[in-house]
């Protein structure tokens, strides 16, 4: 079965891509969308040469061509435009296999899966997000909320008090009864993360994620020894040997790489290996409603060592969801696992063609 044709489909924070295959069986992924322009020039001038032509059966090949025979431009960049690809094509070879593809990475261990809601916001008020958030468990059944502390990694000086403040505020809204989690991405320095720990530390968090620069392994192996709470790391991640850094060395109790970032499911298949030999949580990334999500729910039904609830985005809407026709349910906190062949989802296509801007390499 050979890649004939791939698509990728662009809109508002969408970057979706179609392989066509020479059965007539195509496949759908998802990259991340930090830069679309970017990952459609890699994409165009890197990936689909490497990778048309190609039996979609031989992914350890295609993989080799695109990420190893470019090692020069590697990074998370190439990772994430190949991600979409990667995912592509175990949709079609699950749909010609007719199974899902949870069946094809191992088999059926759950067929739910709990989420934690993610709010991603930082512009509201802390007393709009934490009464948004109570709103968000009482409607949506959710056990869990992850909340977003500080600016992004890079932008802005530290305000440790307003931190404690928002997350001392969110838990007094939420109860004692959610698990509260809080996401720093990258922000603090090592002293900086555990200075503002100290000052919640009452506040009970599930996990403590991100604190620290994200490829800081040394500062992680401290924080993971240090303090007493989880440390969740990965969504960045892309390369195995970075997994194994992280994981082997103890930087961290929740691993929690993207499939739409990391290279797809086979190197997120090799994450949660690598977690299970070393005693670590596999909890898969997922900011995405759409097929993002769809990948996400697969590596859940596969994985025993799953952490225990997968990333669901709140108060803000992905707009990706409007073009799966199936959409998925959260229903009392959690998610069913598609069962249907591929992904177990069906994307409007006509919508797609219409709204969102198609280019075509072949």
């Amino acid at each position: 079965m050979k890649i004939t044709q791939i698509s990728c489909y662009l809109g508002s924070g969408i970057f979706y891509v179609k392989v066509d295959t020479d059965q007539g069986v195509s496949g759908y992924g998802e990259c991340s969308r930090m830069n679309n322009e970017a990952v459609l020039s890699l994409i165009r001038t890197t990936i689909a040469p490497a990778v048309l032509g190609m039996n979609v059966f031989d992914l350890e090949k295609i993989e080799e061509k695109v990420m190893k025979h470019h090692y020069k431009i590697s990074g998370q960049l190439l990772a994430m435009a190949y991600s979409g690809i990667e995912i592509a094509l175990w949709d079609a070879k699950g749909k010609l296999l007719h199974q899902p593809i949870y069946n094809l990475l191992g088999g059926s261990y759950r067929n739910r899966a709990e989420a934690y809601g993610s709010s991603l916001q930082r512009d509201l008020s802390v007393v709009e997000e934490a009464e948004r958030l109570k709103e968000a468990v009482d409607t949506l059944g959710l056990r869990a909320i992850k909340i977003k502390t500080g600016p992004r990694m890079g932008r802005g000086a530290p305000n440790l008090r307003e931190d404690a403040y928002k997350v001392r505020s969110v838990r007094d809204a939420l109860g004692s009864e959610i698990d509260l989690m809080i996401d720093g991405n990258s922000y603090y320095t090592y002293m900086q993360a555990i200075q503002l720990f100290n000052m919640i530390e009452d506040c009970r968090l599930y996990h403590y994620e991100e604190p620290c620069p994200y490829d800081d392994v040394e500062a992680y192996v401290k924080l993971a020894n240090r303090l007493p709470v989880p440390i969740h790391v990965g969504e960045q991640d892309w390369n195995l040997y970075t997994f194994r850094d992280f994981v082997a060395r103890g930087a961290c109790h929740y691993y929690a790489v993207d499939a739409v970032k990391c290279g797809g499911f086979a190197n997120a298949m090799r994450a949660s290996v690598l977690c299970r030999a070393f005693g670590i949580q596999y909890v898969p990334h997922n900011t995405s409603q759409g097929i993002g999500l769809a990948a996400t729910l697969q590596l859940a039904a596969t994985v025993p060592h799953f952490g225990g609830y997968v990333e669901y985005r709140i108060l803000s809407k992905d707009h990706g969801c409007e073009y799966v026709a199936n959409k998925f349910q959260l229903q009392n906190g959690g998610f069913a696992i598609p069962d249907g062949p591929g992904l177990g989802i069906q994307m409007d296509e006509e919508r797609m063609e219409r709204e969102l801007v198609k280019v075509v390499l072949c």
